[in-house]
């Protein structure tokens, strides 16, 4: 699962983990803090009140309890209605009994009370110091760890953020935007991929270009003289020759359509023209584009209307049916049709291979002696630019080729 998600994702995951790492650790080491700081309490007055015990037991003057009050930094509460309004109201902290008397400690309005008693001596103490807890410099250092780790997210997604940019770029070249160009100069691992990337893009455009060159020449040196033999075949007196010299150039006719469609259909600038057709308007063209006798189909057709390149779904399902006649034994098609499908079946041996493979360019069988095998290549690419689906079934031995166009 890790591996399928971006890069980005992942440094804004590891990023979360990280700052969820750093709230748990400063809230386990304010709770150990906060227990250390109630530690150094007890035992600071545990301090104070075993002292002041010890010197109880031997009645001490005057100047020796002020000596200890000065020592320990507590005030004596010497009013009795103050003492009992703390120990009435305060919250009782500790209280500890030993061989030399006991001690209470109170806090009350944030302020710490020690309470020692033995026998003669009744002493209530004010922590004159301030040991209230303060998490100041907890909070600072949080900041300080916030602000850093933040800083260093920030670094990363703008150091990333070339990478999220070329990476859709690339996918607008997938999708054939071949006018991309990257303009990050930077000498770093994204820099070198960029470079590398717009010099691919210019290679793999210079080549499309001579493609096309090359394409249309050879289209239209080829058109002309096809034409005139096809006139001066005309001409000739034996049937059999001219029918066999009108076939010969027919079929080199309809390879260079065949080649034509499919540079128009791989050109970066391929369009299709939707309009409202029927789809007996797309048979009826199909039938003129093929020019064969309509007793070699057998066509049930439910009628209906569709959003439709007209021209382009006629060459798609001209080439359908022509197969289909073409490898029958008995060189007959049945196509039928609804809005849901069209399907096209004759009798046949089934696919040697998967129907992916001959919806590649120039992929044909071995025993076809005619044709360049674009075909397949040029129904499959029609029907994805309509956003339909081609499928293929061996049933009953006849071979089914489907256009589905449940979406």
């Amino acid at each position: 699962m890790i591996k399928n998600i971006s890069i980005s994702t992942f440094v804004n995951i590891i990023f979360t983990l990280a700052f969820i790492s750093i709230f748990i650790t400063f809230a386990m080491f304010i709770n150990y803090d906060k227990q250390k700081h109630e530690l150094s309490l007890q035992n600071r007055y545990e301090l104070i009140a075993e002292n002041f015990l010890s010197t109880f037991q031997s009645h001490p003057t005057f100047e020796t309890l002020l000596a200890l009050y000065k020592k320990f930094q507590v005030i004596p509460i010497e009013e009795r209605e103050e003492k009992l309004e703390i120990i009435k109201n305060a919250q009782e902290l500790t209280i500890t009994q030993n061989f030399l008397g006991t001690y209470r400690v109170y806090k009350y309005n944030d302020v710490y009370y020690i309470y020692v008693q033995q026998f003669g001596y009744n002493v209530m103490l004010k922590d004159s110091t301030n040991h209230n807890y303060s998490m100041a410099f907890i909070v600072i250092g949080f900041t300080i760890s916030l602000f850093t780790f933040l800083f260093l997210y920030e670094i990363l997604k703008r150091k990333l953020h070339p990478l999220k940019v070329l990476n859709k770029q690339l996918i607008a070249f997938s999708n054939g935007n071949k006018d991309i160009k990257l303009n990050y100069t930077s000498n770093d691992e994204i820099g070198t991929i960029a470079k590398s990337f717009n010099e691919a893009i210019n290679i793999i455009n210079n080549q499309s270009k001579s493609k096309d060159l090359f394409m249309r020449n050879m289209m239209h040196e080829l058109k002309t003289p096809i034409t005139k033999a096809m006139f001066i075949a005309e001409t000739l007196n034996d049937d059999n020759k001219r029918e066999t010299l009108q076939r010969a150039f027919k079929r080199m006719d309809d390879i260079i359509k065949e080649l034509a469609t499919v540079e128009k259909l791989t050109s970066k600038n391929t369009m299709i023209f939707k309009e409202e057709s029927s789809f007996f308007k797309i048979y009826t063209k199909t039938l003129d584009l093929m020019m064969v006798n309509p007793e070699n189909i057998a066509a049930k057709i439910r009628d209906f209307k569709f959003e439709v390149d007209t021209y382009m779904m006629s060459i798609a399902l001209k080439n359908l049916i022509d197969n289909a006649i073409k490898f029958s034994p008995n060189k007959k098609a049945i196509i039928n049709a609804s809005k849901e499908k069209i399907e096209i079946s004759s009798l046949g041996e089934p696919l040697s291979h998967e129907l992916s493979y001959y919806t590649e360019a120039f992929s044909q069988e071995e025993k076809r002696s005619d044709g360049f095998g674009l075909g397949l290549y040029i129904v499959k690419t029609v029907v994805n630019l309509h956003g339909f689906k081609l499928e293929y079934k061996y049933e009953g031995g006849r071979n089914y080729f489907i256009i589905n166009m449940m979406k």
